[in-house]
C-alpha cells in the first residue's frame, strides 16, 4: 500500500460519527460511569499538582481513594477505546449493551501495548515535546495492534511505507491539533474546551481504526 487517502479518512470519520452517534454514546455508558469518581476529584488534584509544581497555594493530601479513581479511570478509557474500535472494525454486534468490558486475557494485550505505548509517547515530554510526534510516527505500525487486538486479531509486526505513516499522522493528530489550535485562539469556555477534548478523543479512535480497515483490506487484496 502506498498511501492512506487523507481527505477520503477524514469525511468518513465523520461521515461514521454522525451516522452511529446513537451506537457511540451507547458504549460510552459504562467506561464515563466508571470515570465519573475521578473526574468528580480532578479539579482537587489540579489545585494539588498546580501548588507542588509550581508553588500556587498551600499544598494539600492527596484525596482519599484517588488512586483506586485513577485506576478506574484508565480502565474507563481503555473501555471506551476498545468499544470503538470493535465497532468502527467489526460492527454493532462486537460491542456489550451500554459498552460493558470485563476484564479478560485479551483486555490484559490491550493493557500491556496500550501502557508501553503511553509511556514510549510521552516519555519524550520531558526532554522535548517536538519528539512526541516522531517517537509516534515511529510507533504506529505497533500502534495498529491495538485496534487488532480490541477485535481478537492475534499481535503481529505490521510494515508500513512512511507515506502511509504520514497519512495516519495527519488524520489521527493533524486534525485534533487544528481543532486545538483554534480553541486557544478563540479562547472559549472551559465547559465548550472539555466538550472538544472528549470529541478529539472520538476522533482519534475512530479515525485510526478507519486507517486499520484500510490497510487490511489492501494487504488482503495483495494476497488474493
Amino acid at each position: 500500500m502506498n498511501n492512506i487517502p487523507i481527505r477520503q479518512t477524514i469525511l468518513a470519520t465523520l461521515a461514521f460519527a454522525f451516522s452511529n452517534w446513537q451506537k457511540l454514546l451507547e458504549s460510552s455508558v459504562f467506561p464515563f460511569l466508571a470515570a465519573i469518581p475521578f473526574i468528580t476529584i480532578l479539579p482537587e488534584l489540579m489545585t494539588i499538582l498546580q501548588a507542588q509544581l509550581f508553588g500556587v497555594g498551600e499544598v494539600q493530601e492527596y484525596p482519599r481513594f484517588y488512586e483506586l479513581y485513577l485506576i478506574m479511570f484508565d480502565y474507563a478509557y481503555m473501555a471506551l477505546i476498545i468499544n470503538i474500535y470493535r465497532l468502527v472494525v467489526s460492527g454493532h454486534g462486537s460491542v456489550a449493551r451500554l459498552g460493558v468490558v470485563f476484564p479478560s486475557l485479551r483486555l490484559g494485550r490491550f493493557f500491556l501495548l496500550f501502557l508501553f505505548l503511553s509511556i514510549a509517547t510521552q516519555f519524550p515530554i520531558f526532554i522535548s515535546p517536538f519528539l512526541v510526534p516522531i517517537i509516534y510516527f515511529l510507533l504506529i505500525p505497533m500502534s495498529l495492534n491495538l485496534v487488532g487486538l480490541a477485535n481478537d486479531v492475534p499481535y503481529k509486526k505490521n510494515k508500513l511505507r512512511l507515506s502511509v505513516q504520514f497519512g495516519i499522522l495527519i488524520i489521527k493528530l493533524g486534525v485534533p491539533a487544528i481543532l486545538v489550535g483554534l480553541i486557544i485562539l478563540l479562547g472559549v469556555g472551559e465547559i465548550i474546551f472539555w466538550v472538544a477534548m472528549v470529541l478529539i478523543i472520538f476522533w482519534m479512535a475512530i479515525s485510526f481504526a478507519l486507517c486499520y480497515k484500510v490497510i487490511m483490506a489492501n494487504n488482503s487484496a495483495q494476497i488474493r
